[in-house]
């Protein structure tokens, strides 16, 4: 309990400094929200051209970006410190996070945010809606709908966390995991019907970009519970390995700093 009060604090304290420059704040969440909207009309409109494609309709890209902008923006205006890991490698800022009794992991995470991720978190939440209203959901795909938020903000964060834990083992490992990362990320954001056979497999096993959009959004339609438990079981098994993967990579870590100690 004292370690998720000391997490909270942060990030209270993140958001606080964030909105001392409000014009600055605002103009992030437009913007990102502005960007964002650019992209989902251009895969509505692709919908659009070529119909149903593989059980995709073109509202079904509302549904896609509510869970995946949603999942991202809740991660990056929370936990942004991940992302941040490859340059505290670099620099040697790691080593405050070292020399505190406080949780490692969670100190990291929580030691910055991404104020144009609230944007993000927005521009998704009104994305569902949309799609809410335009498919009819009942209550009970409301409810599970809030379940695949969850497990898809969590594979975000795992797969986040072992994209910038591989920084730990390159001299130049800044540019590989944001290679990595970027590759999962901008996956997540493609027509879900676009992705077949192998090349959807991939990107289900190896590289979740998936899990945090199509495949909720394809559960969420068919309320399959064998669908729902096996994404629940997927989510479990890579927080499980991102953490530990995360701490076998620390061992690895070398402060570059010339004091010993981080900025």
């Amino acid at each position: 309990m004292k370690e998720i009060k000391y997490a909270l604090l942060t990030i209270k304290k993140n958001i606080s400094n964030e909105k001392e420059l409000k014009s600055s704040f605002i103009i992030s969440i437009v913007g990102m929200i502005i960007n964002n909207a650019a992209f989902l009309v251009l895969w509505y409109y692709f919908g659009k051209t070529v119909g149903v494609l593989n059980g995709w309709a073109p509202l079904d890209i509302f549904g896609l970006y509510g869970f995946s902008m949603t999942s991202y923006g809740v991660v990056m205006s929370v936990f942004a410190g991940v992302f941040k890991i490859p340059e505290y490698i670099r620099n040697g800022s790691l080593d405050r996070f070292l020399l505190t009794p406080k949780n490692i992991l969670l100190k990291i995470s929580t030691s910055s945010l991404t104020t144009s991720a609230f944007g993000d978190c927005l521009f998704g939440i009104i994305c569902f809606i949309v799609f809410a209203f335009a498919n009819g959901l009942s209550v009970i795909q409301l409810l599970v709908a809030l379940l695949l938020m969850i497990f898809a903000s969590a594979i975000f964060y795992s797969f986040l966390l072992i994209a910038m834990s591989i920084s730990f083992y390159l001299m130049d490992g800044e540019n590989v995991s944001h290679g990595f990362y970027g590759m999962f990320i901008t996956n997540s954001l493609y027509h879900g019907g676009a992705f077949t056979g192998v090349l959807r497999l991939i990107f289900i096993v190896a590289i979740p970009s998936l899990l945090i959009g199509a495949v909720p959004v394809e559960i969420l339609k068919s309320l399959d519970i064998i669908k729902l438990l096996l994404l629940g079981g997927a989510t479990l098994i890579w927080f499980i390995l991102s953490i530990l993967f995360f701490y076998k990579s620390l061992k690895k870590y070398e402060s570059s700093s010339l004091f010993g100690f981080g900025s």
